[in-house]
């Protein structure tokens, strides 16, 4: 039988989060070892990959601006206990809190699209609307 021990999924965000220095097309990999690191401690969790930003973003990352319109750019996050956690949400708001928790429904307001990240199986296995 194997047995997981919870970790508090608090230490687990944060640790991961200390870990980032840079922010820019970060998201996908920091989310999925968040993901992972939740998931291997018990907890349920889910990347998420988004696409078209809403909230104007005028301080994101130039790089960024240089790909185009927001409503092109692609961004993912971890949907955990009924929020979303984003730890590299600084390469397009650089005064935001790290990490970045926003409830589902504001989470839904800002991006025109967004679903479960299909790359890593771990990630679509839990259904956690």
């Amino acid at each position: 039988m194997d047995l997981i021990l919870k970790s508090s999924s608090d230490t687990i965000i944060k640790a991961n989060s200390d870990k980032i220095t840079l922010y820019y097309n970060q998201c996908r990999a920091a989310s999925q070892r968040l993901s992972d690191d939740l998931l291997s401690h018990g907890h349920v969790a889910q990347v998420l990959r988004c696409s078209g930003l809403k909230t104007d973003a005028p301080d994101a990352d130039k790089r960024w601006r240089e790909t185009g319109a927001q409503e092109f750019w692609i961004h993912y996050v971890v949907q955990f206990d009924g929020q979303i956690v984003d730890l590299t949400r600084r390469q397009f708001f650089p005064a935001c809190d790290n990490p970045f928790y926003q409830s589902s429904d504001a989470f839904a307001a800002e991006w025109t699209s967004f679903g479960p990240e299909l790359q890593n199986p771990r990630h679509h296995a839990a259904n956690i609307r």
